[in-house]
C-alpha cells in the first residue's frame, strides 16, 4: 500500500530531521542498506555448484560400490564427498563485492567506546545517548 502524500513528507522530514542531528548514523544505515542490496543471487554460481555436488555424488558412489577393490576407491569417495561439501558452499554462498569492506569509524580519543565486543557497542550507545542529552 502506498504512502499517501502526508506521510510522505512526513517521512522526508523525519529523514532530513536524522541526517542534521546524526549524520554518521544516517550514513552507515544507508551504507547498510546498500551493502544488502548489493550481489545477490547469482545462477551463474548456483548451476557451477550444483554441478559440483553432482560430480562428488557420482564419484562417492562409484567409490562406494568399488571399495572391495582396493584402497584409492576410498580416497575417491572421501574427495567426491569433498566436491558435494565445496559445491553446495559454492551454490548457496553470495558472490563477494571487489573492493567492498565496510570500513568502521574509530574513535578518535581514548574513550571506553573504543572497546571491541558487546560491551564496547553498549558504550558508544550510551556515549551517543549522553551526548544527546547534553545537547551535542
Amino acid at each position: 500500500m502506498p504512502l499517501s502524500d502526508h506521510e510522505q513528507q512526513l517521512l522526508d522530514q523525519l529523514e532530513k530531521q536524522l541526517r542534521s542531528e546524526d549524520p554518521r548514523f544516517a550514513r552507515n544505515i544507508s551504507e547498510t542498506q546498500a551493502a544488502a542490496n548489493g550481489p545477490g543471487f547469482s545462477a551463474k554460481r548456483f548451476v557451477v555448484g550444483i554441478l559440483l555436488t553432482l560430480a562428488g555424488l557420482v564419484a562417492t558412489i562409484f567409490a562406494i560400490s568399488m571399495v572391495n577393490s582396493g584402497a584409492w576407491w576410498i580416497v575417491l569417495g572421501v574427495v567426491g564427498f569433498g566436491l558435494m561439501v565445496v559445491g553446495m558452499y559454492w551454490a548457496f554462498s553470495r558472490p563477494r563485492q571487489i573492493g567492498d569492506k565496510t570500513k568502521r569509524a574509530q574513535p578518535s580519543n581514548g574513550s571506553k567506546s573504543a572497546e571491541k565486543g558487546p560491551s564496547g557497542f553498549m558504550n558508544r550507545i550510551e556515549d551517543r545517548w549522553e551526548k544527546r542529552q547534553r545537547g551535542e
